[in-house]
């Protein structure tokens, strides 16, 4: 190799190695550069994380917002968590409360669940022998601690009955769930008061609607006019009031949403009753003392506000638009009545019923309406048409102002035009509890004041003397002032109540029923028994029509039906007998004698209109009814409700009267005051006697059997559930007897030789009627079965037939009762049972044998009609009489409206009837 190629070769090599140091130089720069890089996007990255670990503490506490940078460094723009719990808290504080779309939402599924407003549960009642339920949950307590009071509910350490699943009463109104506890009462129990009995003080006119209150009872009498009357005998309402109120209007919560809460503590909280005006919390106008414990709400603490917020039962909401918390409140309302006629013809105080709540009263004016007061802390009870106030009283469904047009028929709500706000968006609603009548503070006299708890005082100031005791210098009333204003010359003592002084206890729970001027069993003008409530309050629940049927007919066959009835007043005159000539459809004519001359009733103090009652002890035949618009007639039928009706029928040979025998007349009017346990009074004497011991009448009716010295049975007039006094006179007044009396119970009489000249008053205790006369009406669910009685007990289908018939069940042996098998070859048209005979049901025999006493027995078809959105027994049946041989029963149920007649198979004439129950036994439903 030579030199040149030689050092060609190591040229070559040092050229390759030139370039293989520099590629390495160039890739050592390149590197150191890519570490610059690094540690360039290193320092950034922490400038970074250094940046949004900051922003993130500002984010937890800040308010506003804040950037956060991502790893390309683009700038991210947040609300702080300060700022996102304000913006929550603006549409629900705390949002463990339900909001108002979740409120609403469950009322909607509370209206599909339940069949109205109405009782969910009734709560317990107490068993005490001496405290007598009214009703499930519901119950009479009779203590000088208790007076004018009522109670609902029990408390757990009591005895403690019923079939309530929870101890208090829960109800729904509007869809709202309300849990009735502590109304005024530091238990369980919830108080209802009551004011003070009537003092005749008082007068309501008729022709205004409004109740004046004079200085004494004198005042007020003499105050009296053709429509201004003195109050003497009334009834209170008890209904529950739900609102919905902003609670920061008044800065105060209560327990449960009661405004009447009656305990001062809640779970720890400590809670005052002096936060608001005492009306907010009053029962009526006339309570001036009831004080509801609540607690102001901005003094609460969060854990505090969270027991009330978080816990349903005190219906707590909050509604975004309004930016306000709300509770859904009660109170329980008790007004005083202005007299007893609070509805058309004695109906049932319900919203489904009554287009308006008010006071009917005489002549059916309707002058006074109930206000609602809500978050009202005046109290307002009554407003009148005739001021205007009447716009701001409660309407149901059926009238043509109710405010809120989808609302349903259980309830009563404001009207659309009303001049104020009573609750928020004037959500304020009511349901009835009960209308109770009560006695009065007078003394007792069975002429002048029935109604009456009290005694006279004696003139020398040692006592207390009643009105058939011996005389004092010839003092006695001879009017119904007197029965509260009469004074026997003792200006310290005074008769009846209020009294003066120590006199003050007549008639009161705290004098003692030795002080009681009454013969029965309501001795205290200050209790409230449970005969003088009429039960309004309904189930919420959708009840099963068939289940309901059979359940309430088992009921009415035990006697458990509670009813209503009045007691009757009869008065004598110089003309009272007679005899009957015919009739025609309109009315029937009489003359003096067999074949003389027709009467002259105008003439002989029997006006037109005149309620009377008709005799003829020897057809055993009583009839009801008035005197006819033409002179010397009468409409006259065979129920005691015709005295107020006067129906007529024809011809009365139909009902047992005949021309022949003689007929013995009155007149005979019911008293307006009604009670379930009616205190009855029969009186035994010629009408003559009985016209001058009573020229003025007197409470009870005639047993039309003339005493003539014999030892003889006297029939009462109404099965005696209890005896309890006797009156006798046989010197026209002059002189009296009082004892007790025992009695046949069987043949429901009294055997006892009367002379001619007595006239004795017997006193007892008997059972109101549970229904009353109504037409033939559509049938809900299926038809029932056909029961059979005879009975003499009230507990065994005695009390259910004697108020279909008026007559009572003498039975002496058993069997006494039957269910007369499945009924066949009816037929329903439009759903009614179809009248003709030759569709009417038919039933299997009755196996019931003969009784003494001539006991009647009563068959009776039932089934549930609806009325108004309301849901009764519907009763269609028959008396039969036996003829030694059988029943002379043709095995079919009448089909008719009301009452009527029908001759059985044997020939004799015997009632018919449809009859409904007096009360709602439930709420209609469609679903």
């Amino acid at each position: 190799m030579t030199i040149e190629s030689q050092l060609a070769q190591l040229q070559q090599a040092a050229t390759e190695q030139t370039e293989a140091s520099v590629q390495l130089a160039n890739n050592i720069t390149e590197g150191l550069q890519e570490i610059d890089q690094v540690k360039q996007d290193i320092a950034q990255t922490y400038q970074t994380v250094n940046q949004n670990n900051q922003a993130l503490n500002d984010w937890q506490t800040q308010s506003g917002s804040v950037n956060l940078k991502d790893l390309n460094g683009n700038s991210h723009t947040l609300p702080t968590l300060k700022s996102l719990i304000a913006d929550a808290q603006s549409i629900n504080p705390h949002p463990h409360v339900m909001t108002k779309a979740q409120f609403d939402a469950l009322r909607d599924m509370r209206k599909q669940q339940y069949a109205g407003s109405g009782f969910i549960e009734w709560g317990k009642h107490n068993y005490h022998s001496n405290n007598v339920k009214v009703n499930e949950g519901i119950w009479q307590y009779v203590a000088p601690s208790a007076k004018n009071k009522l109670i609902m509910g029990e408390a757990a350490s009591n005895r403690i009955a019923g079939i309530s699943n929870t101890i208090y009463p829960v109800v729904n109104i509007d869809g709202v769930t309300h849990h009735v506890s502590k109304v005024a009462h530091t238990s369980t129990q919830s108080i209802l008061k009551f004011p003070f009995a009537p003092d005749g003080t008082k007068t309501y006119d008729s022709a205004s609607g409004t109740v004046t209150q004079h200085n004494n009872a004198e005042a007020a009498f003499a105050a009296e006019t053709e429509t201004n009357k003195v109050i003497t005998s009334r009834k209170d309402l008890v209904f529950l009031e739900s609102w919905h109120e902003k609670i920061a209007d008044k800065d105060v919560v209560y327990p449960l949403g009661n405004v009447q809460y009656g305990a001062n503590n809640y779970k720890g909280i400590a809670l005052r009753n002096n936060l608001v005006a005492q009306g907010y919390s009053a029962f009526g106008e006339w309570d001036t003392g009831t004080k509801g414990y609540g607690v102001k709400w901005s003094s609460l603490t969060e854990p505090q506000k969270a027991i009330f917020l978080g816990e349903p039962e005190h219906n707590i909401y909050y509604d975004p638009e309004a930016k306000a918390y709300i509770q859904v409140r009660y109170r329980v309302r008790v007004v005083e009545g202005m007299g007893t006629i609070w509805s058309y013809e004695g109906r049932s105080i319900t919203p489904q019923i009554e287009s308006f709540l008010g006071y009917l009263g005489e002549g059916n004016r309707a002058l006074s309406r109930i206000q609602t007061r809500g978050k009202l802390d005046d109290v307002i009870d009554w407003g009148t048409v005739s001021s205007g106030e009447y716009v701001n009283g409660y309407v149901s469904k059926n009238s043509q102002y109710e405010i809120f047009n989808d609302r349903d028929s259980s309830q009563w709500v404001p009207r659309y035009n009303q001049n104020r706000e009573c609750a928020y968006n004037n959500l304020c609603f009511a349901i009835p509890i009960a209308l109770v009548q009560r006695l009065n503070q007078g003394a007792y006299h069975p002429s002048f004041n029935p109604m009456g708890c009290g005694n006279f005082t004696r003139p020398d100031g040692n006592g207390i003397t009643r009105w058939y005791r011996p005389k004092f210098s010839n003092v006695e009333p001879t009017s119904t002032v007197e029965c509260f204003t009469l004074d026997y010359g003792n200006p310290d003592h005074m008769a009846g109540a209020p009294a003066r002084g120590s006199w003050k206890s007549f008639g009161s729970i705290v004098g003692g029923s030795v002080n009681s001027g009454r013969p029965d069993q309501y001795k205290y003008h200050d209790a409230i028994y449970a005969g003088q409530v009429e039960d309004l309050r309904l189930s919420a629940k959708k009840l099963n029509v068939n289940v309901l049927r059979e359940n309430e007919m088992y009921k009415a066959i035990a006697g458990k039906f509670r009813g209503k009835g009045k007691t009757l007043f009869t008065k004598f005159k110089a003309l009272h007998k007679g005899y009957y000539r015919g009739s025609n459809p309109q009315n029937a004519v009489f003359r003096k004698g067999a074949d003389g001359s027709a009467i002259d009733f105008y003439g002989n103090d029997f006006p037109k209109n005149t309620p009377v009652m008709v005799w003829q002890p020897a057809t055993g035949t009583t009839l009801y009814g008035r005197i006819s618009t033409s002179n010397s007639h009468m409409m006259l039928a065979s129920g005691s409700h015709n005295l107020e009706s006067g129906k007529h029928i024809h011809p009365l040979e139909r009902v047992g009267l005949n021309q022949s025998d003689i007929c013995y007349f009155a007149e005979v009017s019911m008293l307006p005051a009604e009670f379930d346990s009616l205190s009855w009074i029969d009186i035994v004497g010629s009408p003559e006697n009985i016209a001058a011991t009573f020229p003025n009448g007197v409470v009870g009716q005639w047993i039309p059997e003339t005493p003539d010295g014999t030892s003889k049975s006297y029939s009462f007039n109404k099965k005696l559930i209890a005896p309890y006094h006797r009156c006798l006179t046989g010197d026209f007044g002059q002189t009296w007897t009082s004892e007790s009396f025992t009695i046949e119970y069987i043949p429901n009489s009294i055997r006892k030789p009367h002379n001619t000249e007595d006239v004795a008053l017997y006193c007892y205790a008997a059972n109101a009627s549970v229904s009353e006369p109504e037409a033939n009406s559509k049938i809900r669910g299926n038809v029932g079965g056909v029961y059979a009685s005879t009975h003499s007990s009230p507990r065994e289908g005695n009390k259910l037939t004697s108020s279909l018939t008026e007559l009572v069940g003498k039975a002496t042996l058993d069997p006494a009762q039957e269910f007369a098998g499945e009924i066949k070859g009816y037929r329903l048209v439009e759903g009614k049972l179809n009248a003709s005979y030759k569709y009417q049901p038919k039933h299997d025999e009755i196996n019931i044998p003969a009784q003494e006493n001539q006991s009647p027995l009563v068959k009776a078809l039932y089934s549930v009609t609806e009325k108004n959105g309301l849901l009764y027994l519907q009763f269609h049946g028959a008396e039969l009489k036996h003829n030694g041989t059988d029943w002379g029963d043709d095995q079919t149920i009448p089909i008719i409206d009301g009452e009527n007649t029908k001759t059985d198979l044997n020939g004799n004439t015997v009632k018919v009837f449809c009859h409904h129950t007096l009360f709602p036994i439930g709420i209609a439903h469609n679903g």
